[in-house]
């Protein structure tokens, strides 16, 4: 009977290990989705927000951002990203919670979907008025038809070998 109960342990145990594990690089900027969850509760979506380039404090996209209504986030609001993530201790960006050049931000969920409207307005307006240009230099001789489509999708980011 022990001799079965060995049998049993030992064949689950190499149909375990006759499994493929996949690896996958880690993202580094991965917003946990208990924070994300947490967040958008709370009525805000998270996002990075590169403070520096070049080892230069980029202060032309930081305050373009914080004028679209962003705001960084402090380490007592996320204190499970701790972990991973530093905090600036001096300069412009004190108490942000950063990884590398970047540093997490917060906007509210409202103005966010207002936001990304406002851009998808503006980019099928562009789309339309180069269309129509295109549309108005048509000649008879040379008949010229729009056979582009547009597709946006959002997955997951391309991955390179070294």
């Amino acid at each position: 009977m022990t001799n079965t109960r060995f049998n049993a342990r030992t064949a689950g145990t190499r149909e375990a290990s006759s499994r493929k594990m996949k690896y996958e690089e880690p993202n580094w900027l991965e917003i946990p989705e208990t924070v994300r969850e947490r967040f958008k509760n709370e009525g805000f979506t998270l996002r990075w927000i590169r403070v520096s380039l070049r080892n230069q404090e980029d202060y032309q996209n930081v305050g373009k951002r914080q004028a679209e209504g962003w705001v960084f986030v402090g380490k007592d609001e996320v204190p499970e990203m701790l972990a991973s993530s530093f905090v600036r201790e001096e300069g412009r960006y004190l108490g942000a919670v950063c990884r590398g050049d970047l540093a997490l931000a917060k906007m509210p969920l409202e103005l966010a979907e207002s936001r990304q409207e406002y851009y998808e307005t503006r980019s099928s307006d562009m789309v339309a008025a180069v269309n129509s240009q295109l549309l108005r230099e048509n000649v008879p001789g040379m008949p010229v038809s729009n056979a582009s489509r547009t597709q946006v999708s959002r997955g997951k980011s391309p991955k390179f070998q070294d």
